[in-house]
């Protein structure tokens, strides 16, 4: 497994690439309060939705799905905090939330997003990792593992962890993220 960041001297993906998206990836392409927003949109745009003659496929599974949906909000209440002096008494936050989980229901129904899930090798390679990664990022990245895709994460700790854990994740040969100075406020 080998360690990519998609911002600095990133050519892309390679045609056919399969790649699981982490909760954090799908909360910026589809938030546009959360840090990581700019950078994500514009590695989408540049490389995965955007005029290119590769096929990349993206995966999800239902738990991250239930992240996205839990952590919606945070983004916004981050972005509230972090501007204290910009009046934001005019945004609804429920309609940011609604529109970031519409956001991944849209990329579900065009199948731009392909929903799998785990089985019981996964599940077992999640209890073997839960400890390292914790529970959530150990399910995913066992599934990832399991079905042979390749790994999007903006979370460099997990990436960190899944890179120290290579060997009980042979099937994912790269774990794309990126570094906080590519986030529009911290």
């Amino acid at each position: 497994m080998i360690k990519i960041y998609f911002n600095s001297n990133f050519t892309g993906f390679e045609d056919k690439e399969r790649i699981l998206l982490d909760t954090g990836i799908l909360l910026a392409l589809n938030n546009k309060y959360d840090a990581w927003h700019k950078t994500v949109s514009n590695l989408f745009e540049d490389h995965i939705l955007g005029e290119n003659d590769k096929s990349i496929f993206l995966f999800l599974n239902p738990l991250i799905l239930n992240e996205v949906t839990f952590l919606a909000g945070k983004p916004f209440d981050n972005y509230v905090k972090k501007h204290p002096r910009k009046n934001l008494n005019i945004i609804n936050p429920q309609k940011v939330i609604d529109c970031t989980v519409n956001g991944i229901k849209d990329l579900i129904e065009a199948e731009v997003l392909i929903v799998v899930d785990g089985n019981k090798d996964s599940t077992l390679k999640q209890i073997s990792l839960y400890k390292e990664l914790g529970s959530a990022d150990a399910s995913n990245a066992a599934i990832a593992n399991e079905l042979e895709l390749n790994f999007l994460t903006v979370d460099g700790r997990l990436a960190n962890q899944m890179i120290k854990n290579k060997a009980k994740l042979s099937n994912i040969k790269k774990v794309y993220t990126t570094i906080s100075i590519h986030q529009t406020y911290k």
